[in-house]
């Protein structure tokens, strides 16, 4: 079962502690834990049911959007929610093409920040070996091309989705919180992956993602 949880607010004391501003406001704009299938402020979107709980997914190629508009005033927007990777996801490195990763974006205002990175966030995940022989590495938590261990920064494992469903670490499931600072009373979050797979008759089954517990925050600071 997945934790439907919403994050405390000393993280946002402890974000701002080190830049000498002070959290002023903050409002939740979003949030959907998907167990009433809502799927209203969303383009894209459709609910699976994984270990018993409501996720929206699951994504191969794909994404969805969300669409929020009338926010507060704010200096800043909070993403956070958690990420299931599921099955045979490969991370930096690709067997058939070393040049071309596993990604995962999600990027806000897209087509509007003149392909700034302050507005994106692109990472790699892997759920393969790693061992003297491989090393499928990854890059969350951080960006791409940084290098990590596969699976870094898991939270939890559950049984793979498809090609995995046997094995009950087939899905790794990571705790995303993004940043960013910006202004306006319209966003639109764009969710999406970029997977490489040349030999699969059936990609989705082979690695694909779902997302819970969708948070946006408007933050206000001084």
């Amino acid at each position: 079962m997945i934790n439907k949880h919403l994050f405390p607010i000393l993280l946002f004391i402890s974000l701002f502690a080190c830049s000498g501003e002070e959290l002023t406001s903050n409002i939740v704009v979003y949030s959907n834990n998907f167990e009433s299938n809502d799927l209203s402020d969303i383009t894209g979107g459709r609910i699976i049911t994984y270990l018993g709980s409501n996720v929206i997914g699951n994504y191969n190629n794909d994404g969805f959007r969300l669409h929020l508009n009338d926010l507060p005033d704010h200096d800043y927007i909070y993403v956070s929610f958690d990420l299931l990777l599921h099955d045979s996801w490969d991370g930096n490195f690709n067997g058939f093409d070393p040049d071309v990763p596993d990604l995962w974006v999600m990027e806000l205002d897209p087509g509007l920040n003149s392909g700034a990175n302050e507005f994106k966030f692109e990472t790699t995940f892997s759920n393969g070996p790693c061992d003297s022989a491989l090393c499928l590495w990854q890059s969350f938590p951080n960006s791409y091309p940084f290098s990590a261990k596969p699976r870094s920064a898991v939270s939890w494992k559950g049984r793979g989705l498809c090609s995995s469903f046997d094995n009950n670490q087939g899905t790794s499931v990571v705790r995303i919180e993004q940043t960013y600072r910006r202004t306006g009373q319209a966003l639109v979050i764009t969710f999406y992956d970029k997977l490489f797979q040349p030999n699969r008759v059936d990609g989705k089954c082979d690695e694909s993602w779902s997302m819970d517990n969708l948070v946006v925050r408007a933050l206000s600071t001084e």
